[in-house]
């Protein structure tokens, strides 16, 4: 007598068109596109839709960039070539 597995390499493959057929029918039904799903994941993972920082926190890190700033062009003076426009 040989035994046979409960989960064989072809019941396996079964399971998997299963999933992918039950993802199939319930992706429209909820109304879901997986184009919006996929756009949507890009975004968060490339950081456009993360959310806003405290605004205490983000007030205290400007004004320290500002006083920052403001030391630094006390450090170097002025450095700008007269005669040439500025640079934004």
């Amino acid at each position: 007598m040989s035994q046979h597995s409960a989960l064989s390499a072809s019941s396996l493959d079964g399971l998997a068109m299963l999933g992918i057929a039950a993802v199939s029918f319930w992706l429209p039904l909820t109304r879901v596109s997986v184009r919006d799903l996929g756009a949507r994941a890009a975004l968060t993972v490339s950081g456009y839709l993360r959310p806003r920082p405290d605004p205490a926190t983000e007030q205290a890190l400007r004004a320290a960039f500002a006083e920052l700033d403001g030391d630094l062009a006390e450090i170097l003076g002025d450095r700008r070539v007269h005669g040439r426009a500025d640079r934004c």
